[in-house]
């Protein structure tokens, strides 16, 4: 099993998410079958390269929804399952250092949750002490296999999470959120 990693956050929530799948095969196909659908689909060139470079959230949530719909789509014909680990925000200031010890307690928090051995592949953060730190702590859970930081460009695993995030994000702004109704049933939180 392969855990793919990232973080996300607003004013009031820090929360880092797990997609949990069998194997990178079948992530690989459901990017691939993914990347199919969105070059089929009526979209300017200078659009489509700017989108199919990477799927990152940002883009996706604010200007092409549509496109986010059917990743999500995709996503559900993986063997998968979402997990995530919410910190509420305390009035005041939220600084890194905090920040990189609730990173490390709610991916605790996940890799505690699973009770298959697993690979986890983060997204890289390009700060090799914090990484470090990272993997020294959730190395010592018995079922993790590996862990590494990897570039979400290189890494469609780490494309998909990281729209799972932004869909986990805005649910706590809109209840409402038609995202989190796609994949509610794929959901855990702990």
């Amino acid at each position: 099993m392969i855990l793919y990693v990232d973080e996300t956050e607003n004013d009031n929530y820090f929360i880092v998410t797990g997609l949990l799948v069998p194997s990178k095969k079948s992530i690989d196909m459901a990017y691939k079958q993914f990347k199919k659908k969105v070059n089929t689909m009526k979209l300017k060139p200078k659009i489509k390269e700017r989108i199919f470079n990477e799927f990152k959230s940002t883009i996706l949530d604010r200007e092409f929804q549509r496109i986010k719909v059917k990743m999500l789509e995709e996503i559900l014909q993986i063997d998968n399952q979402i997990i995530y680990s919410c910190y509420v925000k305390k009035e005041g200031y939220f600084n890194q250092i905090m920040k990189e010890k609730q990173y490390i307690y709610l991916l605790n928090n996940i890799v505690s949750f699973i009770k298959e051995n697993i690979d986890i592949i983060f997204d890289s953060f390009n700060k090799i002490d914090f990484e470090q730190k990272i993997i020294e702590s959730i190395s010592k859970h018995p079922n993790v296999i590996s862990i590494q930081p990897r570039n979400s460009f290189d890494e469609p695993g780490i494309q998909f999470v990281d729209n799972l995030c932004s869909v986990i994000r805005l649910s706590y702004l809109d209840s409402k959120n038609h995202y989190y109704s796609i994949i509610k049933d794929k959901v855990v939180q702990v």
